[in-house]
């Protein structure tokens, strides 16, 4: 009996261990971190629409603390470039986001400034459907649900990120400084499944 515990809670671990490798991590900005974009760089949603962000995913978001910040607002302050009202406000200098839901994230520096050189992110999550494989960056599946970055910076009218899309479920656009790296880790699909089996496995063990 003292084996097959033993055996269960090994596997346990293991599949939790498993799901945590899961979550990609990305680096905005790259190397040059979050700022205001240079000149003829890409811009923060174009760096956004070539990659394919799954929940549990995180942004890592690197910026002088004495001098930036990020904030999560709605569409309409994301477009407006408010930073006087918001859903969350990061000044550690080295914030670390969870993207724990689908749908679309707004962000924005909290210098007024800086948000309207362009220093704005749209992160839109995909729902991973069950037993379907994960779309690879870059493919079509992972830019058809991207709102289209407008030469602005700011979200198109007519795109999903306008500001009637609910506040909660919106992200912010922004340009990534020259030579920025997508900082994107690896993902693994079906984690949640292989859990759940696991997990059962172990307790028959018992």
């Amino acid at each position: 009996m003292s084996n097959h515990r033993s055996c269960g809670l090994v596997l346990a671990c293991a599949a939790l261990m498993a799901a945590v490798a899961g979550a990609a991590q990305y680096n905005v900005g790259g190397d040059s971190g979050w700022g205001v974009p240079g000149a003829g760089a890409e811009s923060y949603n174009t760096w956004a629409e070539k990659t394919t962000f799954q929940v549990g995913d995180q942004l890592v978001f690197v910026y002088p603390k004495d001098k930036d910040s990020v904030l999560l607002v709605a569409p309409a302050d994301y477009n407006a470039c408010n930073t006087n009202t918001y859903d969350k406000q990061f000044t550690d200098g080295n914030t670390v986001f969870d993207l724990d839901r689908a749908g679309a994230f707004f962000f924005i520096s909290g210098v007024d400034a800086n948000c309207r050189a362009n220093e704005k992110l749209i992160v839109m999550v995909a729902a991973a459907a069950k037993g379907a494989p994960t779309p690879s960056q870059g493919s079509p599946a992972a830019t058809a649900t991207t709102p289209p970055s407008s030469p602005s910076g700011g979200a198109p009218p007519n795109s999903p990120a306008a500001p009637n899309a609910p506040a909660g479920n919106s992200t912010p656009a922004k340009d990534a400084p020259p030579g920025a790296a997508s900082g994107a880790g690896l993902t693994v699909a079906g984690l949640a499944g292989s859990f759940v089996a696991l997990f059962g496995y172990a307790m028959l063990a018992f």
